[in-house]
């Protein structure tokens, strides 16, 4: 299982940024913008190939998006309504994303496998994203979802700052037990 580190893309002024593996070496590199309709985020390999697109196709508070690899549509994914869980189906790829849109950690399964499971991290003093990834092949499109997902978690979705939770032992699992802070 490789793992990959995502940056948040919204803070990065220059529109891109550069995915990297555990290594601190380089190995994609994610251009575009969200926001509008039909907006698009591009995946690129190091040497400049396409290999991957997210297109906004709508907007509001159940906006979708549309998934292609080497330009051909490969899936669609639609926002659901969800506070502590969420489970979002990836329609063409028969992907299933079960996770928190308060702690930014999810899983990806496919076939009853694990495709790729996503949770924030500390990496080169920094905060990112950890996707550990089952196979190199899932990776350009895992990384677009995963980027789909962080949008997500930071509009439209309570702060966990502004969570508190009932039990200590549920916080780390986002169980059920939780009140919003006064």
């Amino acid at each position: 299982m490789r793992k990959l580190y995502l940056r948040d893309h919204s803070t990065d002024l220059h529109g891109t940024t550069i995915i990297r593996d555990e290594h601190g070496r380089s190995c994609y590199l994610l251009a575009g913008k969200w926001g509008l309709h039909h907006d698009v985020l591009s995946l690129y390999a190091i040497d400049g190939q396409l290999l991957a697109e997210v297109k906004q196709l709508s907007l509001g508070l159940l906006p979708k998006f549309a998934l292609y690899r080497h330009r051909q549509r490969v899936g669609t994914v639609g926002k659901s309504f969800g506070f502590v869980r969420q489970v979002v189906y990836i329609r063409g790829l028969n992907w299933i994303i079960v996770g928190s849109p308060l702690g930014s950690r999810y899983r990806v399964f496919g076939a009853g496998k694990l495709i790729f499971a996503l949770k924030p991290v500390q990496f080169s003093g920094s905060y990112c994203h950890e996707l550990r990834i089952s196979k190199q092949a899932d990776e350009p499109l895992a990384i677009l979802v995963a980027s789909v997902l962080d949008h997500w978690s930071r509009n439209g979705q309570l702060d966990a700052d502004k969570v508190q939770f009932r039990n200590r032992s549920l916080a780390n699992n986002l169980g059920m037990g939780y009140q919003l802070k006064q």
